[in-house]
């Protein structure tokens, strides 16, 4: 069992560069993220015209797989260097797996997201690296960042707590400002059996 305790943000036990593995994490997103022109960690998204957007899968299943209802948290730092609203924050998306009866989308049975609710009172600042977090708060995650609920939640399907989950992924919106830029640094989730905890850091 990984436990990561210190309080501190650069604690991972999982790594993609993204000029190694990178593009089968940032897969559909366009355009590819970059690095950052101000030498901070992380992948900078920069938005430029129409529906873009970026999407970053950071679970796949693997040889055991996790369920909606053992899924305790999800997790990610991110700095949004430009704000227009909240269509500019970054959000969760959850994807379960078919199951070839009442499919909602053709490769997923469900599909959940969690995104700031409207109107947020968090006063998010142009530039501020926080740790965004959904469904409950993770355990031993510690950070100096400030933390925002991302606790808007919209089910499409069933999200049956029994249901096999297929992805895991960091998204934006493809209706934010084409001035949409947003830092990514890392992001990760844990179980409720506090089996698996896993932050992985996107490196350059």
């Amino acid at each position: 069992m990984v436990t990561i305790t210190q309080d501190t943000n650069k604690i991972h036990n999982g790594f993609v560069k993204l000029t190694g593995s990178g593009p089968s994490v940032y897969a559909d997103t366009s355009p590819a993220p970059t690095i950052d022109l101000d030498d901070r960690e992380g992948w900078l998204y920069s938005k430029s015209s129409g529906a873009e957007k970026f999407n970053y899968y950071i679970y796949g299943e693997g040889s055991h797989p996790i369920t909606l209802g053992n899924l305790k948290s999800v997790f990610f730092s991110a700095s949004v260097d430009n704000y227009v609203n909240g269509a500019s924050v970054p959000f969760v998306v959850i994807y379960t797996k078919m199951t070839g009866s009442g499919d909602s989308g053709s490769f997923y049975h469900s599909r959940i997201s969690y995104s700031l609710v409207p109107n947020n009172k968090n006063n998010i600042q142009i530039g501020e690296l926080c740790l965004f977090k959904c469904i409950n708060n993770p355990v031993n995650i510690h950070s100096t960042y400030r933390n925002i609920h991302l606790s808007n939640k919209i089910v499409t399907g069933d999200g049956a707590s029994s249901e096999e989950i297929l992805f895991i992924s960091i998204h934006s919106d493809s209706s934010a400002a084409d001035t949409t830029k947003i830092l990514v640094q890392d992001a990760g989730f844990q179980t409720h059996d506090n089996i698996i905890t896993r932050k992985i850091e996107f490196t350059t």
